[in-house]
């Protein structure tokens, strides 16, 4: 069956934040996605991915930024997105784990309660993910180290306490042919090793820190799929749209309510927005209304698709 692929080439557009925030950001971030692929929407080309995936695959879900002098309890660019994305592929017949900081852990599983998901939310521990093989990993706003072995904020901090490195069981899956996918929105994020030089000439500042390792901040390690957003959150509800799409299922998107409640959740429990590092109504420097538009965007469009 042929896929019109205009619904979808929209939602990369509203999840570059296209229409949502600044434009000279928006360019950015669909530079960013051109350097990925020219061929089709990244969100089509995941949300496909994943739907091939046989019935009962395990797929792991990995967030959590934390900076202990800074984001002692992790950032809620992620988290939400996360539980969002999980949700969709439990409707998939997936078997969908979150995995996270420890210091996320109990966040993780008020939001899951929020959207009323049934989510096996763990403390991520190294020695047990590698006794594993999953089907699929995802990452959703997880740190990744860069060429120098050492996590950035993108502002250029080195992350020595915090939130624990991934890198490791995402190469090795990797290589063993598992499905992985990266969603980020700066760089530093797992994922972008697969276009460090687009990330390094679109930012040029991505190639300085100040902790003096010298390696820059973009991250090293690269996924066979990888979705740069505006928000990484958004980039989660994109492909959650898409799922949607592909299954004409519309419980595989984010309500507008549900996210207001979860972004109210993550600020009480002390996830905080990562520019401004309080717990606000807003992520990464975004209000928390425009966040809603963009759901909302995503509901019209996968409304208006489906006829």
């Amino acid at each position: 069956m042929t896929i019109d692929a205009a619904p979808f080439e929209s939602i990369d557009r509203i999840v570059a934040g296209r229409g949502f925030v600044d434009p000279s950001m928006a360019t950015s971030i669909e530079r960013l996605q051109d350097a990925v692929s020219s061929r089709g929407p990244l969100c089509l080309r995941i949300a496909q991915s994943l739907r091939q995936l046989p019935a009962g695959s395990h797929v792991f879900l990995f967030t959590g930024f934390v900076v202990a002098d800074r984001m002692p309890s992790g950032e809620n660019d992620g988290p939400l997105g996360t539980i969002v994305l999980g949700r969709a592929l439990q409707r998939l017949g997936l078997h969908p784990e979150v995995w996270s900081d420890p210091e996320v852990l109990d966040t993780m599983r008020w939001l899951s309660a929020e959207c009323g998901a049934d989510l096996p939310v763990l403390p991520i521990d190294r020695s047990r993910l590698r006794a594993r093989m999953p089907s699929a990993a995802i990452a959703i706003e997880k740190p990744g180290r860069n060429d120098r072995g050492v996590m950035h904020t993108f502002d250029g901090l080195a992350i020595a306490n915090g939130s624990i490195s991934v890198d490791e069981c995402f190469r090795s899956w990797m290589a063993n042919g598992v499905l992985t996918i990266g969603i980020g929105d700066r760089g530093n994020e797992v994922g972008f090793g697969s276009i460090a030089a687009a990330v390094r000439a679109i930012h040029p500042h991505a190639g300085r820190c100040r902790c003096g390792c010298g390696g820059g901040v973009v991250a090293d390690t690269s996924t066979k799929l990888l979705l740069p957003s505006a928000v990484s959150n958004w980039g989660a509800y994109g492909i959650a749209a898409s799922l949607a799409l592909l299954t004409d299922d519309s419980g595989c998107l984010v309500t507008a309510a549900e996210e207001a409640r979860m972004l109210r959740t993550a600020a009480v429990r002390g996830c905080v927005d990562g520019v401004h590092r309080r717990g606000l109504f807003s992520v990464d420097a975004v209000n928390g209304a425009v966040c809603l538009d963009v759901v909302a965007a995503l509901e019209r469009l996968v409304a208006m698709a489906r006829g």
